[in-house]
Order: structure tokens, then C-alpha cells, then sequence
């Protein structure tokens, strides 16, 4: 690959770069982005475009004092001083603006415990409790229809009536043995119904979730802006305490702290639209308060559901073996 070919490969892909930058809806807002491609001796945006250059109306007005000849030393160290004292003040990390709201903090914490309980507990559900009771009606059902071809083979072989008897026997137990297996079944199917109220509350956590986001984006962009302002306001501070050598460069000097002052102006602007963006959704505290007394409810009546529809079943089942134990008792007191 040629030199120039290289070269133009990296222009072009550097402009693509600059383009993506200029795009961003908050890398584009930037004024330090904005400083870079606007000041003198900045690289074109776009290709074929001239570097652009922070420009007033009083532009025309003022001609411009060519520097001096030959190299000021004296100036030279004095402006390098300067610049180590401003960039040593400079350090000073910026304010941040910080989540000091306990309540919903707490709120926050509790919701996030509230996510991982309700995971593990859909978890169990399915895998533990409802995956058991389907092999237990498996299980029974494959011996109902056990117990039906045992009792058919017996009645077709049966001899006399005492092998006919136990051959209905038999009948009548995996007649019960299947009852049960479908009671089983009809069983589950409820308890799915009535836990599925763990699932819809995990599909809303969702939402809860995106509300936080909501919250946390707009404080990072209230911390943004307080940010930007903070190395506006720096970088002003510092052109107003430089010292400018001739006409021209002080009308330089001028010209960028009037236009950090307008860009100053317009970011304080935007913050405070950031600002009461924010309070407005801080305000929402009381979703999260109807979220929590809706959530009470309704898993207190999950419980009680579960509950009640598994003592009614287990009647129903210690009904059904009862009776069966009661017209097998004959052999079992024949065995003993």
C-alpha cells in the first residue's frame, strides 16, 4: 500500500469517526467536541470542508495586528507558567450530584430483593414442586393401566369365583389408582394457575426496572451537565487570567470567553430543563407505594388459594384410599 493511500484511508476513516461523534446526542453537545472542531488550526469536519472558527459579528470590525517577529522568551516562560498554575487549580474533580433520596433507595433495595426471591421461588416451582406432582401422576397413571391389564388377564383366566372376585378387586383398584392419576392432573393445572401470579409479577419487574433506569439516566445527565459547566466555567477562569501580548491576541482572548459565556449560558439552560426533568420523576414515588400494596395482595391471596385448594384435594385423596382400604381390608387381614 502507498503512503498517500495509507493517508487517505485514515482521513477518511477519522472523518467517519468525527461524524459519529457529532451525531451522539450527548457527545454532540459537548463543548469541548465543539472547541476542537471550531478552533484555529482544527481539522476539517467533513471532507473537503475548511477548519471551522469561533465567529461574532464584531469580526469584521476589528482588524487583526499581525504577531511579532522573532520569539519573546520572556513571554513564552511567563505564558508556560501560567499554564502549569491553571492546569495545577484545574485538578479539582467537579460536583457530582448524588442519589440522597432514603426512601426511595430503600424502596429500590427492597424491589431488587423482591426480583432475586421471585426468581428463586419461580425456579422451585417449576422445577421442584410442580415437576414432582406431574411424576407423581405419571407414575400413577402407567399403574392404573397396570393394574387394568392385571385384572383383565385375571378375569380371562379366572376358574372359579374367588379368582373372579379378586379379578374385580383389581378392577376397582386401578379404577381408583386412575381417578387419581386424573385428579392429580387437574391438580397441577390449578397450582400452575394460581402461581402464575409469581410469573406476572417477575414479567412487571421489568417494567420496574425500566422506571429505575429512567431515574438513574436522568441524574447521569444532570451529572453531565453539571460536569461540562464545571470545565466551562474552569477553562473561563483560566482565559481571563492569562495575560495577552499585543492587540490581536487579546481580541483573541475576548472573542473565546464571550462565546464559553454564550455556551455557558445555554448549558445552564439545558441543566435546569435536566434538573426539573429529574424532580418530575422523582416525583413517582407514589407507583412504587400502590406497587407494593397491590404486590401484597394479591401473592397474600396467591398463598391462600395454594392453600386451601391443597387441603381440598388432599380430602378428596384420603377419601378415595379410605374407601379402597376399606373394600381391600379382607385381604389384608387374610395375608395377616
Amino acid at each position: 500500500m502507498q503512503r498517500h493511500d495509507f493517508v487517505s484511508q485514515r482521513c477518511t476513516a477519522l472523518q467517519r469517526y468525527l461524524r459519529r461523534l457529532a451525531a451522539h446526542p450527548v457527545v454532540g453537545r459537548s463543548p469541548d467536541l465543539r472547541t476542537f472542531l471550531t478552533e484555529p488550526g482544527a481539522i476539517a469536519a467533513f471532507q473537503g470542508e475548511a477548519p471551522r472558527h469561533w465567529t461574532t459579528t464584531v469580526n469584521a470590525a476589528i482588524p487583526t495586528v499581525p504577531a511579532k517577529a522573532g520569539r519573546d522568551l520572556f513571554g513564552m516562560f511567563k505564558d508556560l507558567k501560567q499554564t502549569v498554575v491553571n492546569g495545577l487549580v484545574a485538578t479539582k474533580p467537579p460536583p457530582v450530584e448524588e442519589e440522597t433520596d432514603t426512601e426511595f433507595l430503600s424502596h429500590k433495595s427492597r424491589l431488587e430483593d423482591l426480583q432475586q426471591q421471585l426468581t428463586t421461588t419461580s425456579q422451585q416451582v417449576g422445577e421442584s414442586l410442580v415437576k414432582a406432582q406431574d411424576d407423581l401422576r405419571t407414575t400413577t397413571a402407567h399403574l392404573g393401566m397396570t393394574l387394568i391389564k392385571l385384572a383383565k388377564f385375571e378375569r380371562e383366566q379366572a376358574t372359579c369365583n374367588s379368582e373372579r372376585r379378586r379379578a374385580g378387586v383389581i378392577q376397582h383398584f386401578a379404577n381408583s389408582v386412575v381417578k387419581f392419576s386424573r385428579s392429580q392432573a387437574k391438580l397441577n393445572s390449578e397450582v400452575v394457575q394460581q402461581l402464575d401470579t409469581i410469573h406476572e409479577y417477575l414479567e412487571m419487574m421489568i417494567s420496574v426496572n425500566h422506571a429505575f433506569t429512567d431515574r438513574s439516566n436522568a441524574l447521569q445527565h444532570v451529572q453531565s451537565l453539571s460536569a461540562d459547566l464545571f470545565f466551562l466555567h474552569t477553562r473561563a477562569g483560566r482565559l481571563e487570567s492569562v495575560s495577552s501580548r499585543g492587540i490581536g491576541q487579546e481580541w483573541t482572548r475576548y472573542q473565546k470567553i464571550e462565546g464559553l459565556k454564550e455556551t455557558i449560558s445555554t448549558r445552564e439552560g439545558v441543566k435546569n430543563q435536566a434538573l426539573r426533568e429529574y424532580e418530575s420523576i422523582k416525583d413517582n414515588m407514589t407507583e412504587i407505594k400502590r406497587f407494593d400494596k397491590d404486590r401484597r395482595r394479591d401473592l397474600i391471596e396467591m398463598l391462600k388459594g395454594f392453600v386451601i385448594n391443597q387441603v381440598s384435594y388432599s380430602d378428596h385423596f384420603a377419601n378415595m384410599w379410605g374407601k379402597v382400604a376399606e373394600e381391600t381390608k379382607v385381604y389384608a387381614n387374610r395375608s395377616n
